[in-house]
């Protein structure tokens, strides 16, 4: 039961960026040792399109382990805080490497310390997931205290640097240039596009595996089917992490039916559970439904690509200030009169 559940997550899907991905972290790791300066590389993509995944199955493949020498810790791992500081960043590393101490000391004394703990524990790799936090919010200023501290950390240990996060982190390597000079090309993550022809194939291609392994176990529509294929990607933005979502919310319910059999309401149903969105996907009708209409064109699909792109708030009015209104009405009343 516990394989059928996890059927989606374990599904091998044929998703080139995702493999090229993989091919070149796993080269940045078994390169890294004896390279005369960091091998650097930035993970960039839009959110759900499979950067944390693709740094996951690099770590996964070379996981910490204790032996008798002590413990290894090939590749420290940690996800950047949302206003990461120098005390902040060094505290997850520690914490990462198993320091029980690693909230206790000064700024110079944690990075003492972390530069010990990576050199005895044979460690390669350094891996930032969310590195866009490096960037402020707010103010759009990126924090360079914080990147200039992991440039000398990476120089010093001689490690390896993945960070990963969404196309707005590259402004801390643009804008630091000690930083940018030592990062290769980065490995983008890009979202499905229908109009994009190898897009398009590699979609119908994943799509066809899931439908492979989920179809073994359930009834269900071919989801590479010319008809089904553009409703799923219309459900999910093209994004690989709503589809997962989508498919493993109806594998979910059909087990707790206890049935066999995942038809266009199930889908229709796991959509509206699975994918968030205030009046369905763009305000269009949910792509499941006889409502909508399956019929690719330029403009629902521009709409559809808008899936997953955060929104940004609306700016207050501004009013003028109770003095200023007064003198105003002040001034209309001396000039009617």
């Amino acid at each position: 039961m516990n394989d059928l559940r996890n059927i989606v997550d374990t599904t091998l899907v044929p998703h080139a960026a995702f493999e090229e991905a993989s091919r070149r972290l796993d080269q940045c790791f078994h390169y890294a040792h004896g390279a005369n300066e960091p091998i650097c590389i930035a993970v960039i993509g839009e959110s759900r399109t499979g950067k944390s995944r693709a740094i996951e199955d690099c770590y996964s493949r070379n996981m910490s382990a204790r032996s008798a020498d002590g413990l290894e810790v090939p590749i420290l791992r940690v996800k950047t805080p949302s206003k990461p500081t120098v005390k902040s960043l060094a505290e997850l590393m520690l914490r990462a490497m198993s320091d029980p101490l690693f909230d206790k000391g000064t700024e110079n004394a944690k990075t003492t310390r972390l530069h010990t703990l990576m050199r005895n524990c044979q460690t390669k790799m350094v891996m930032i997931d969310e590195f866009q936090h490096f960037v402020d919010k707010g103010s759009h200023k990126v924090m360079h205290h914080v990147a200039d501290w992991l440039k000398v950390l990476v120089d010093d240990a001689q490690v390896a640097l993945v960070v990963a996060g969404l196309p707005s982190c590259q402004a801390v390597l643009e804008q630091n240039e000690q930083l940018s000079g030592r990062f290769m090309s980065p490995v983008r993550m890009p979202r499905f596009d229908w109009s994009n022809d190898p897009h398009r194939e590699q979609f119908l291609d994943i799509l066809g595996a899931f439908h492979e392994s989920i179809g073994c176990h359930f009834d269900m529509p071919a989801l590479d089917g010319p008809d089904l294929s553009f409703r799923c990607f219309c459900a999910t933005g093209g994004l690989m992490g709503y589809l997962t979502k989508l498919l493993r919310q109806a594998v979910w319910d059909a087990i707790d039916r206890g049935s066999k059999t995942i038809d266009l309401a199930a889908l229709a149903h796991a959509q509206q559970q699975a994918v968030w969105s205030k009046d369905g996907p763009c305000g269009i009708a949910n792509p499941f439904t006889r409502e909508f209409q399956a019929t690719p064109t330029s403009e629902l699909i521009e709409r559809i690509l808008s899936i997953g792109v955060a929104q940004e708030p609306p700016r207050p009015s501004r009013r003028r200030s109770t003095a200023a209104t007064e003198r105003m009405t002040t001034r209309s009343v001396l000039s009617a009169t």
